[in-house]
């Protein structure tokens, strides 16, 4: 009985201790109440609340009510939310708390646009660059894609044209593709659009998804990356404000070619030279004749205003541009409307965009470059038109010179009027069902259309020498795209767990559908391409007309889940499983799964109060993306009307097969691994990240010779080849000097990418040899110039090496045995061919500076490329004195140093000049007024700027920055193209 009840009072008093301090413990764990709103009032959901120390936290809900129960009296509560100072509020004796916080510039700046949704860039665990506004480039911007040239390590943004209505070639991290599109998805607002849809002015921030695993979640449209471009909107209290935009630039040549004028060839006839060409008694410069300065003006208006709860933004845009060739235009009109409303206690959001455009261009640059080469090759002493002044050329030949027009001609009797409309209207709604939960929907309704107008009058060359009275024709295209997107995220703090978990559908449908007609021998040029039934040729049964339509959709599911644990280490997944109707009945569906991992060192204990290490992340991801077949109906038969024949005493049209059906047709699939550091250190002066990755690409779809029978056509398209890119990427950012009246900012970025062709055969298809010729020099040259070979990268020149010239002026050779010998057509083989150089940039390098001195502002954008060849056309075709046409100074120089060429023009490698070069490629100089003394003034800024300024190279071309199109022939620096343009411009930004 003693020992029992000593047992009994040891069990009372162990649980009257525990009865105390869980008493106690009820007192220190005390609740803390309130709400949190923004400076005008407006209630902050999801709001991070956290005791300073502790571990886990809350959110505050819809009306930005919060409560958190607290373990010590005397702490700190850690307010953090995105766009938001945080803000630290120590509690005593306090149970309920107003908090007011306060927006930051800076915290927004560190907000990155996802997939389908934003993230802070602390949270970020897979490659992604993002530029905002204020680190645009200023000046003559075109699109999109000028506002970010060489600011974002491992995108490629190139134009070598001076087309007013021009684009620019877009790619990154290679190419991964060889029939397939190679580049990047854009989407607007997360609509697929174009880089030149929206208005410049218009965009608040441009985010690169640039390795699989941040692109994956968009599947077989994310294996060239995904640019993300937002637009402005307002999210709070604003009084209406108007701002207007505006410069004007006059454009030059940035570079002309050096060919005889009528004064050196008549000097070289008197030497003795050969001159092709008979005196003409006239002195003519061809290219003035067809050219002259190009002037833009660019006219953007900008309305906002509304509360937190409605708001609204508009934006007016005006592009009106002359090229440096005459009949050259390019004139924009966009009109975009934004608004955003609140309700049912801010439950219940909803966004309508509209975006409208207009394109009016005049001719293209086909026709023009064509010109452009008459121009060059054209003998100057000849009179611009005949003794009548009426007509250019008699019969528009020269003693039967091959294709030999006068330029002018081209220019004057060609009409073209190329129309495009867009209209987008995008609906977004986003529902709170609880705290931490929102549904959302998109519903987005696109449309394209192109209407354009072409006519030669009688006087044209291509009707003169044909006997017609004029050509037109008349042709419209169409596309119509309908997207709806529906996702749902749930966020949540668990402790010291954070995660976001998302899940969505998406359905894109897309309709293409055009018309043609064309007719001949009309009574008048009047008509122009207005009247094709007046034409004879509709009665003699040659006009022409054409219509098409088709269809493809695309469905996608999609999920993400990302993870933070301790505020140190981040895990993201996703996969989104996609099908589309382009694909084989074999493969309609395919999965697109990624990972990655980030840990913050810095927030490490070893770490944690090392004041010059502000950040320190690891990132590492994996993730498969897909490129999706350009048209629709690929996998099917596919038959065409072709010809006629005679059957059962009628004429009947001809049916014939175009393709043969492939059930296993389907998206290219590319593999990426991505390892990444992001660093930032001495309070940020010095920061950026460094990128390795490696991408892996299978199933390339290539068109392979079968035979026929047993196949109904000669020829199938299937997915065989493989691919490799592989490449480091570097940006860094500093700021050298830092004082109350001066800041410097520079950064710079770094890329390398190799690229290697692994595959292109199979069991049931083969390429012979396991190689193709591609690319082609063109009349009356026509050499292929390219070869795509297994174990090689895309962009190598194949051809005949030269190395010497003979005495009398014959090239010399350089056999793949290392054997020379003296060039003569018999040697025109692949067997006495080799490699030649790479037309690819092995290295891309851009370096931004940004003055800033009170009130002036400089900055400077330098953009290279490098360790890559250039085949020049121009010198290859008319650097020869036995051509048959004018040509260029250079044409008597010693080759080699040795003799003048006495070849005829050809192909050898002698014309592939290194292309490495460095850029000036914008430098722009701004004064912001003082507008105190001015109360309807809230800012105004004036500056200059000049684009394409300067190039240093090697490259005896006219620019070595050149358009890039076909990534199997990289490299050409066509002899037709529209030459760059260098430009002056002065603009004016006020807001009233």
């Amino acid at each position: 009985m003693r020992i029992l009840g000593v047992k009994f009072w040891k069990n009372k008093i162990v649980l009257s201790i525990l009865f105390l301090l869980a008493f106690l413990n009820s007192f220190a764990q005390k609740e803390i109440k309130g709400s949190v709103k923004d400076v005008n009032g407006i209630p902050l959901s999801g709001v991070t609340i956290k005791e300073k120390n502790v571990t886990g936290g809350t959110v505050s809900d819809f009306d930005g009510n919060f409560k958190i129960s607290i373990k010590n009296q005397n702490t700190k509560l850690v307010f953090d939310y995105v766009g938001f100072k945080s803000q630290e509020v120590v509690i005593s004796n306090q149970i309920a708390l107003n908090i007011i916080l306060i927006e930051s510039t800076e915290e927004l700046n560190e907000v990155v646009v996802v997939g389908y949704g934003t993230q802070k860039k602390s949270r970020v665990t897979t490659a992604i660059a993002s530029i905002k506004e204020e680190n645009f480039t200023r000046g003559a911007i075109r699109d999109a894609s000028d506002l970010i040239r060489g600011k974002v390590a491992g995108l490629t943004i190139s134009n070598g044209s001076g087309d007013p209505a021009a684009s620019s070639n877009i790619s990154l991290r290679g190419v991964s593709t060889l029939q397939g599109n190679a580049g990047p998805l854009v989407l607007i607002n997360g609509v697929p659009g174009g880089m030149n849809t929206v208005a410049p002015n218009d965009i608040a921030s441009i985010d690169i998804l640039k390795d699989a695993s941040a692109a994956a979640i968009y599947g077989t449209r994310g294996a060239n990356g995904v640019i993300l471009i937002t637009t402005k909107t307002v999210n709070k209290d604003i009084a209406p404000t108007i701002t207007y935009s505006t410069f004007a630039t006059i454009n030059n040549f940035y570079n002309k070619a050096d060919f005889l004028d009528a004064t050196q060839q008549r000097n070289f006839r008197s030497q003795g030279l050969r001159i092709p060409y008979e005196e003409g008694g006239a002195d003519t410069n061809w290219l003035d004749q067809i050219s002259g300065s190009g002037f833009a003006q660019n006219h953007n208006l900008a309305l906002k205003g509304g509360n937190v709860k409605t708001n609204y933004t508009v934006n007016l845009n005006y592009i009106d541009e002359t090229g440096v060739f005459n009949n050259t235009f390019n004139k924009e009109y966009r009109f975009s409307f934004d608004v955003n409303h609140s309700m049912f206690n801010d439950k219940l959001k909803l966004n309508l965009n509209l975006l409208n455009g207009t394109q009016n261009m005049g001719l293209s640059e086909g026709t023009v470059a064509y010109a452009y080469r008459q121009a060059m090759i054209r003998n100057p002493t000849a009179p611009v038109y005949e003794p009548d002044g009426v007509t250019y050329d008699e019969d528009y030949t020269d003693k039967g010179k091959f294709q030999y027009y006068n330029p002018v001609g081209i220019i004057n009797e060609t009409i073209e009027d190329r129309n495009r409309t867009w209209q987008r209207f995008t609906a977004n709604l986003t529902l709170d069902l609880l705290p931490g939960w929102d549904v959302g929907a998109q519903l987005s309704k696109n449309k394209d259309t192109f209407l354009n107008g072409y006519a030669e009058t009688k006087k044209h060359y291509s009707n003169t020498i044909n006997f017609r009275n004029g050509v037109a024709s008349r042709n419209t295209a169409t596309t119509d795209s309908d997207l709806v997107e529906i996702t749902s995220k749930y966020h949540k703090i668990l402790d010291k767990h954070e995660f976001t978990v998302l899940g969505g559908y998406s359905y894109q449908y897309i309709v293409n559908q055009g018309f043609s007609a064309s007719n001949s021998d009309f009574p008048t040029d009047a008509f122009s391409y207005n009247n094709l039934s007046s034409g004879n040729a509709l009665t003699d049964g040659l006009a022409g007309m054409g219509s098409y339509k088709d269809d493809n959709t695309l469905i996608g599911f999609f999920g993400r889940v990302n993870y933070n644990f301790n505020s140190k280490y981040d895990l993201l997944v996703s996969i989104r499983r996609e099908g589309s109707s382009k694909f084989g009945a074999n493969y309609q569906w395919g999965n697109f799964p990624a990972v990655s991992a980030g840990w913050s060192i810095n927030k490490e204990s070893f770490l944690k109060d090392v004041e010059t290490v502000n950040t320190l992340k690891l990132r590492a991801g994996y993730g498969v993306t897909g490129v999706i077949p350009n048209d629709p109906y690929m996998s099917l038969t596919l038959y065409n009307y072709e010809g006629y024949f005679y059957n059962d005493g009628k004429w009947v049209r001809g049916l014939e097969p175009v393709s043969n059906p492939n059930p296993d047709l389907r998206w290219e699939k590319t593999s990426e691994v991505n390892i990444g550091l992001d660093f930032g250190f001495f309070n940020n002066r010095i920061s950026g990240s460094v990128d390795v990755y490696s991408k892996k690409t299978i199933d390339m779809l290539w068109t392979y010779a079968v035979p026929s029978p047993p196949n109904i056509y000669d020829s199938t398209i299937a997915n065989v080849g493989k691919m490799e890119n592989k490449g480091i990427e570097i940006l860094l950012n500093t700021i050298p000097v830092k004082t109350d009246n001066f800041v410097w900012n520079s950064s710079m970025t770094f890329s390398h990418n190799k690229n290697k062709l692994t595959s292109l055969s199979n069991d049931l298809y083969q390429i012979e040899g396991d190689y193709i010729n591609r690319g082609n020099t063109g009349d009356p040259i026509s050499f292929d110039t390219h070869r795509l070979e297994v174990g090689q990268s895309l962009g190598n020149f194949w051809g005949l090496k030269s190395v010497d010239i003979t005495n009398d002026g014959q090239w010399i050779v350089e056999l793949p045995d290392g054997t020379r010998k003296t060039l003569d057509p018999s040697m025109y083989n692949d067997t006495n061919k080799q490699y030649l150089g790479n037309g690819i940039p092995q290295y891309y390098a851009g370096w931004t500076n940004t003055f800033s001195y009170k009130k002036f502002d400089l900055s400077m954008v330098l953009t290279g490329a490098f360790d890559f060849q250039i085949l020049n056309s121009q010198r290859m075709f008319y650097g020869n004195s036995k051509t048959d046409y004018n040509m260029l100074s250079s044409a008597s120089d010693k080759v080699y140093g040795k003799a003048v060429l006495n070849y005829n023009p050809t192909y050898v490698s002698y014309y592939i000049e290194q292309g490495d070069y460095v850029k000036v490629d914008n430098i722009t100089l701004s004064y912001n007024f003082d507008v105190k003394p001015f109360k309807f003034i809230n800012a105004m800024r004036l500056y200059v700027s000049g684009n394409n300024l300067a190039t240093f190279t090697k490259y005896k071309g006219l620019d070595p920055e050149i358009k890039r199109e076909d990534p199997t022939s990289q490299g050409m620096d066509n002899r037709d193209k529209y030459p760059s343009t260098t430009g002056m411009t002065l603009g004016l930004n006020v807001t009233f």
